[in-house]
């Protein structure tokens, strides 16, 4: 039996959660513009394409009480961010990338 990183599980729940609306009736908008299936799979592309950049902002976060290990970090989680950003599919992608980038940025103000 093969266990998941606790992050993808981590970050599975987070898109999940977001993409549910964290259990807050909401009105609703009308009947999805596409298929369930489709709509998985978007998700499912969102968490491998946020996989790495949300490696790197953990890394930042982990590394927030020691400045000198942080700072080199937080560059290169900004670009992986960056990159990942134009590639999401979802809202609850695009939710999750901002909340990273806002951890990295508090690091950053942190550690100037």
């Amino acid at each position: 039996m093969t266990t998941r990183a606790p992050w993808r599980v981590a970050l599975a729940a987070v898109l999940c959660a977001a993409a549910c609306g964290g259990g807050a009736p909401r009105p609703s908008p009308g009947p999805s513009k596409k298929p369930l299936g489709e709509a998985l799979d978007d998700t499912r592309w969102d968490t491998e394409v946020l996989g790495r950049a949300n490696t790197t902002a953990n890394e930042v976060v982990r590394n927030a009480g020691d400045c000198e290990v942080a700072k080199p970090i937080i560059q290169e989680a900004r670009v992986r961010l960056d990159e990942a950003e134009p590639k999401l599919r979802t809202a609850a992608g695009r939710t999750s990338l901002e909340a990273l980038r806002t951890q990295v940025a508090k690091v950053a103000d942190l550690c100037p």
